[in-house]
């Protein structure tokens, strides 16, 4: 059994990735100036302290921290597939030398 990868296709899957992810970056602008303007329509009191505190914890916060985590995934993805490539160009190396006669 063998297995392989395509780095060009797995860094083309990684970029993708990474520009869904830029989108909840607008999300949460949006949504922050959602907040923000429902805040100023109510004007002070307990609706508009409710708002702020909804708004900092269940939605931004975790918008943010999802947007982290594709990006922590995307680029350790991107450093194993130079790894990988790194170790292909090894190996091949290493044959390549064993065909010749080489010691490796």
């Amino acid at each position: 059994m063998t297995w392989s990868i395509d780095p060009v296709q797995a860094r083309a899957v990684c970029r993708t990735a990474d520009e869904h992810a830029e989108a909840i970056d607008d999300v949460v602008t949006a949504t922050a100036n959602a907040f923000d303007a429902a805040q100023t329509a109510v004007g002070e009191g307990e609706t508009s302290a409710a708002l702020a505190e909804v708004a900092a914890d269940p939605f931004l916060i975790r918008l943010a921290g999802m947007r982290r985590h594709i990006s922590t995934v995307t680029e350790t993805t991107e450093s194993v597939i130079a790894l990988y490539e790194h170790t292909d160009y090894d190996m091949a190396a290493q044959t390549q030398s064993t065909l010749n006669g080489l010691e490796p």
